[in-house]
């Protein structure tokens, strides 16, 4: 999360700043840019055209997304691998057995899906494609993978038939994605679609859990998912910031910290 002020930037130092953080992975949102660059958003909106118009990056509603190459879902798998991995963990300790839990799309879910205990019987919803891999050959799990349209860029069955299919479920724990969490605004996504489904799947919950990185705490994307009351746990970094944390314990939503491990290597190297 960025929070060093850039007042009267030029132009050209605004669109350097946007491209260093569009490398990073990062979405951008003209809203929050403009606040803090000092200038307006339609300033922000012309950076952002001009540099999509370059093939620097995707616009979207609201902001833009970095560029993906080929594959990018596993790609993003092993950025901040420790992270997801740690709330990965922390929410798994979460399942009790027997237990029926939706398991939304999105690369700190695919670890999820790797952390599920072995031998102890689960039933998994899910709508993505990399979580049903990960479990469908594990005879304690029961998979029911919902269907639709997938988007390969986000891993998931989208659509209509997707959210009929979840609509039909009330799973003990659901587990959803999001690209944004801040206490005020609450959870949010920057497509329409994915903010449509998960809201569904927010519905139909017993008990609705958000895994975020810190990168995505006290940013607010273009469509709105839940507000932060609707959550009934939220699992963040070991360091996530305390006044966000406190934000959302003020809402009533419990607040996990998760244990990093110091030792933990990329998926790709174990």
């Amino acid at each position: 999360m960025h929070t060093i002020m850039h007042i009267n930037s030029p132009p050209e130092r605004r669109r350097d700043i946007i491209l260093e953080r569009l490398a990073e992975d990062q979405p951008v949102m003209a809203r929050q840019l403009a606040e803090e660059f000092g200038v307006s958003e339609d300033a922000i909106r012309r950076d952002l055209r001009d540099l999509a118009e370059a093939g620097k990056c995707r616009r979207v509603y609201g902001g833009a997304l970095p560029l993906n190459e080929a594959s990018p879902f596993v790609e993003r798998v092993d950025r901040d691998f420790p992270a997801k991995r740690a709330l990965a963990r922390a929410a798994a300790a979460l399942i009790e057995p027997d237990q029926t839990i939706y398991i939304d799309a999105g690369t700190t879910h695919l670890l999820l899906a790797e952390s599920l205990t072995r031998g102890r019987p689960v039933t998994v919803i899910t709508n993505s494609i990399a979580v049903a891999s990960a479990v469908y050959r594990r005879p304690e799990i029961k998979l029911f993978l919902i269907g639709g349209a997938v988007d390969p860029e986000l891993d998931g069955a989208l659509g209509a038939t997707a959210a009929a299919q979840i609509a039909q479920y009330r799973p003990a724990l659901t587990f959803i994605g999001a690209c944004a969490a801040d206490p005020v605004a609450g959870i949010s996504a920057l497509d329409d679609r994915e903010a449509e489904l998960k809201r569904t799947a927010a519905a139909s919950s017993q008990r609705l859990v958000a895994l975020v990185t810190n990168d995505k705490l006290g940013r607010i994307a273009p469509h709105h998912v839940v507000a932060s009351s609707a959550l009934d746990t939220l699992i963040v970094e070991h360091d996530a910031p305390e006044a966000l944390c406190a934000g959302f314990e003020a809402a009533g939503v419990t607040v996990i910290r998760a244990v990093r491990a110091p030792d933990l290597m990329p998926r790709h190297a174990g």
